[in-house]
């Protein structure tokens, strides 16, 4: 059973998500202050009001990666057969927009192909990204365990 903080915290993070959409730093902004004044304030007195934002947008971050469903519309969006098998391959209910600064469910990507070229882009933006820095790791690991990269 949820806490009465609890139960405000996503009473007003819905109401935040209306409005901003599924913008972590937009929607913590939002309800730190009216969801948890006394947390805030001792954040504030203590020196630690940006771990507590941190802690808020990483929290919201991770829960809107699992996508509940914003609109009814979306459990019923039938998607075309031509693309239900790579619907279908995907992990994520919804994706990164960086333009939007949110989250977008499957369906309204399948919608808009603008939105989906920014988060394919974004994606693969962030895959590449993730390739490099594996690829100084291995370098660095190779130099301190003395192995050689065979070529």
């Amino acid at each position: 059973m949820l806490s009465d903080k609890l139960r405000l915290f996503y009473d007003r993070m819905n109401d935040a998500v209306a409005i901003h959409g599924l913008n972590p730093a937009a929607v913590a902004d939002v309800i730190i202050a009216e969801a948890f004044p006394d947390t805030l304030a001792a954040a504030s007195h203590e020196g630690a009001e940006t771990m507590l934002r941190t802690g808020v947008i990483d929290f919201l971050s991770s829960h809107f990666k699992r996508a509940p469903k914003l609109d009814p519309m979306q459990s019923t969006f039938d998607f075309p057969e031509s693309v239900k098998p790579i619907v279908a391959k995907l992990k994520g209910e919804a994706h990164y927009v960086q333009s939007l600064g949110q989250y977008v469910p499957n369906a309204l990507l399948v919608s808009n192909p603008a939105w989906l070229d920014d988060a394919r882009r974004y994606k693969r933006q962030k895959g590449n990204e993730t390739l490099a820095e594996a690829d100084i790791l291995d370098e660095l690991y190779d130099a301190i365990t003395g192995n050689a990269k065979a070529a």
